[in-house]
């Protein structure tokens, strides 16, 4: 999957959560930040997510503080350019 093809499925997702248009996001777009989704609306769009891309997000990782609902970030993870334990700070 390109980066492209992530961006896309993202907006794809969030349209089929939000069940409207309308919105923007770019790269540099956080979707908890901006208040794009909130809590209940981040598990059924990484549900969506999951089955439009395959990719497993997992429930024992608090995804919003490793920052994964930031586009960019979330369009590596779904490229594989980074792995999900790449997001953790080095302690």
């Amino acid at each position: 999957m390109t980066q492209q093809e992530a961006i896309n499925s993202i907006t794809l997702a969030l349209r089929k959560v939000l069940k409207r248009d309308g919105f923007e996001i770019s790269i540099d777009t956080d979707l908890s930040d901006k208040k794009i989704l909130d809590s209940l609306d981040r598990i059924v769009f990484l549900m969506e997510l999951s089955e439009l891309t395959g990719k497993e997000f997992s429930e024992d990782v608090d995804l919003v503080k490793i920052g994964l609902f930031k586009v960019a970030n979330l369009a590596d993870y779904l490229t594989g350019a980074r792995d999900i334990n790449q997001f953790f700070p080095n302690v």
